[in-house]
């Protein structure tokens, strides 16, 4: 205790007992004194700062460590550390006072009780005047407010920093509501915010409840400013809002767009389609052509950026069913051929003989990738061809897309799987595009659970690979049954094309199949092929190609072998309806590049498969909606506002033999349909537009269903036309009681099997 305290005990003794404040003599105790050797006071004063100091210096350090709400409420461990010290001081005191002797005379004892309770009483006058001033300090340095408010909540005790915050020079007695300060609650705790406007400081705000050293209840409080951290986080939540809203109305409005670029797209295509049902000529016919793939490239930046919108939103999701991985790679190939033959460049694929049948994954979305990463190929190749390839590797399947395109530079590659990039994005490229196809096809790959790269060497080409997992499927993942074992053990091909992947990819195929082929392409090489086989020979294939280049050559070799060797032309789907060649090349079959391994393996193994071939090259036949005369002619009922896709689809059903009636809003739709004379229906089929004035399309059904539900009705099957693609649309539609879905543009064939499927199947329920 310092001298001060000593003095002023002294003479608060001597009043007490009525003497002069002399040194009085010395007593002879019974017992031995422990003497006191330090200052109390000193020790709990000591043990404040100790307590007090260590939990700040946590809080600091939690602050550095820590985000501001974590290391903030550390921090009002301070508070804690208040109280603390006070029972720590209360404790040293009994711990530290000195033992009174004994003393036979009872005003002794009196003198000495009384010495103590003025001591006592010293001390927590002491304390409760010094330990707020130095927590206070304290809190200064920190730049925190600390005040104590007393059990009226009248402020005890602050320091400078409160001062300052609040503008209030004289505070002690007040509340804490008239120094301005209101606590109130937020999601990341208590703030007090203090001030107006652009001048307005805020502080996180912690406090808690103790009891003194004189058993008053005290609560102590402390503030750290966190304005900056404050604005900064309602100026991220705030930005954060706006985007997502901004991301909501590009949704829509993209939505908006695609509608309304599918529907007139819809007319446009479909009336081309009726169009070359015609009789035209040569030339009209190719100006139909033009127009039809022009609609279809614009459709196909509308699927892209409607999934790259789906994408950013989250709202993209897979349909994983059985799928067949041969088919699919081949059917896409097949469909990029034309393509690819009108840029005078090749496409063939080849397809592992272990890869599976059947598998589950989502068909649809690997086709797009395909489309993507094989429309690029074909985009950017001059010369040379395109291979595609699919391989299995352990419990994955390796796709590979392979050009012999420009290439990409490092730094290209790097960036090519962006939103938005090409490798090209000057004004003057040669090769337009939006820059989404690869980015969709990152994340679809991304989704399946695989992983897509590409290597490329700069003026060489290049060559885009993803991987899938191998998921078992409901059926058998068994390999195609024509394709087991050697089904081409002991024939023997010479091959008659120029080099590339169709030739490469035939040679390999024959090998892995049993065979054995060389290619040749002039008359040394079919005589070094000749000298190797001998009279091996079983066939030959020849590529028309080569025959239109070189007829000569062709028929010379052929006449070089035993007529016993089958001869095969190899086409272009588009050369099936004119071939020019010499009669003496007397080729009986005939073989549609790209080339299908079963379509290999029957036409070398001399089993006829002339239709599954004729399915293959389809492209060259053009369809017709002339109806069969065993196909049922079905009442429809067709709902449509646009009158253009109004004609299109009722002359589409008219030339199957169909009878179609026509309506143009929801509401009429829904009197028609429900329109029960003896409680049956006058139509076989519902054909609606999801957009309709007056009742949209899925709200007709619902009310359809609902009516038919409650009065027991038979149900009438429907369909919905919509320019809407999203999955999110198609599944909102059939969860509304649609039994089929049709987008537009509506593709023809695709509506006519839909029709007859759907009407006939409701016909049937109906009989039965």
């Amino acid at each position: 205790m310092s001298p001060e305290p000593h003095r002023l005990q002294k003479e608060l003794l001597a009043n007490l007992a009525g003497e002069d404040a002399a040194p009085q003599p010395a007593r002879e105790p019974e017992t031995v004194a422990h003497p006191r050797k330090r200052n109390p006071k000193a020790i709990a004063t000591s043990a404040v700062f100790l307590v007090t100091s260590a939990a700040l210096l946590a809080s600091s350090a939690a602050v550095l460590a820590f985000d501001l709400p974590m290391g903030f409420a550390i921090a009002g461990a301070g508070l804690a550390a208040v109280s603390l010290g006070q029972a720590l001081l209360a404790g040293r005191r009994a711990e530290r006072r000195p033992a009174r002797p004994a003393h036979k005379f009872h005003s002794t004892r009196k003198a000495s009780k009384s010495e103590a309770a003025s001591e006592r009483k010293l001390d927590r006058s002491w304390e409760a005047q010094e330990t707020p001033g130095q927590v206070g300090a304290m809190f200064d340095a920190l730049g925190d407010i600390f005040v104590a408010i007393g059990p009226d909540s009248g402020i005890l005790s602050c320091n400078e920093v409160f001062r300052k915050a609040t503008k209030v020079e004289q505070p002690i007695g007040k509340s804490l509501i008239e120094t301005g300060i209101v606590p109130i609650e937020t999601d990341t705790g208590r703030e007090v915010r203090i001030g107006e406007g652009d001048s307005q400081r805020i502080w996180a705000w912690r406090q808690t409840a103790s009891r003194d050293a004189n058993g008053k209840l005290v609560t102590y409080a402390i503030g750290r400013e966190v304005t900056n951290e404050r604005l900064a986080r309602e100026e991220l939540a705030e930005a954060k809002t706006r985007a997502e809203d901004a991301s909501t109305a590009k949704t829509r409005f993209l939505a908006t767009v695609s509608h309304e670029i599918r529907t007139p797209l819809n007319g446009i295509l479909g009336m081309t389609h009726l169009l070359s049902q015609t009789e035209t000529t040569a030339e009209q016919a190719g100006y139909l052509k033009t127009v039809r793939e022009s609609g279809h490239s614009l459709l196909q930046l509308i699927e892209d950026l409607l999934d790259s919108t789906s994408i950013e939103a989250g709202r993209f999701h897979l349909r994983e069913n059985d799928c067949h991985p041969r088919e699919l790679v081949q059917t896409t190939c097949e469909l990029m051929a034309a393509s690819a033959h009108e840029k005078g460049i090749e496409i063939a694929s080849h397809i592992a003989f272990d890869v599976p049948e059947t598998m589950t994954s989502d068909a649809g979305r690997l086709k797009q990738i395909l489309f993507n990463l094989i429309g690029n190929a074909i985009k950017f190749t001059e010369e040379g061809g395109i291979q595609v390839e699919v391989d299995r590797d352990g419990d994955r399947l390796l796709f590979s897309v392979s050009d012999t395109g420009p290439g990409l530079k490092p730094e290209d590659q790097k960036r090519i799987f962006g939103e938005f990039e090409r490798a090209d994005n000057s004004s003057t490229r040669k090769h337009g595009g939006a820059g989404l196809g690869l980015t969709i096809s990152a994340r679809i790959v991304q989704a399946l659970g695989g992983t897509i790269s590409v290597s490329s060497v700069l003026g060489e080409g290049s060559r885009f690979s993803f991987t899938i997992p191998i998921k078992p499927a409901g059926q058998s993942s068994a390999t195609h049954p024509d394709l087991a074992g050697k089904p081409l053990e002991g024939k023997t091909v010479l091959l008659l094309a120029p080099v590339g992947p169709v030739a490469d990819t035939l040679i390999r195929s024959i090998r892995e199949l049993g065979g054995h082929a060389e290619r040749a392409s002039a008359p040394e090489t079919v005589r070094a092929a000749m000298a190797r086989f001998g009279d091996d020979v079983t066939d030959l294939l020849i590529d028309r190609r080569i025959a239109d280049e070189n007829a000569d050559f062709v028929t010379a070799t052929a006449r070089q072998l035993s007529n016993d060797v089958a001869k095969t032309l190899l086409i272009a789907p588009e050369d099936s309806r004119e071939l020019k060649l010499s009669p003496e090349l007397a080729a009986g079959r005939w073989l549609v590049r790209p080339v299908r391994a079963v379509s290999l393996v029957n036409v070398l193994g001399r089993r006829d498969d002339r239709d599954e071939r004729n399915r293959a090259s389809g492209v060259i036949t053009t369809p017709t909606l002339l109806r069969p005369s065993d196909t049922p002619t079905f009442d429809i009922l067709l709902a449509e506002d646009n009158p253009v896709n109004a004609f299109l689809v009722r002359t589409m059903l008219a030339r199957l033999g169909h009878r179609v009636t026509l309506v143009e809003n929801g509401l009429d739709l829904v009197d028609a349909a429900l329109e029960r004379p003896d409680g049956k229906c006058n139509f076989d089929l519902v054909i609606t537009d999801l957009s309709m004035p007056e009742l949209d399309g899925e709200s007709a059904i619902r009310e359809i269903r609902s009516i038919e539900s409650a009065e027991s009705l038979e149900r009438l099957p429907i369909i919905v036309l919509s320019a809407n693609g999203q999955a999110e649309t198609r599944d909102a539609i059939l969860a509304a009681g649609a039994d089929g879905h049709a987008e537009k543009p509506i593709d023809p064939e695709w509506l006519t099997k839909l029709v007859s499927v759907t009407a006939a199947n409701g016909r049937k329920a109906r009989e039965a």
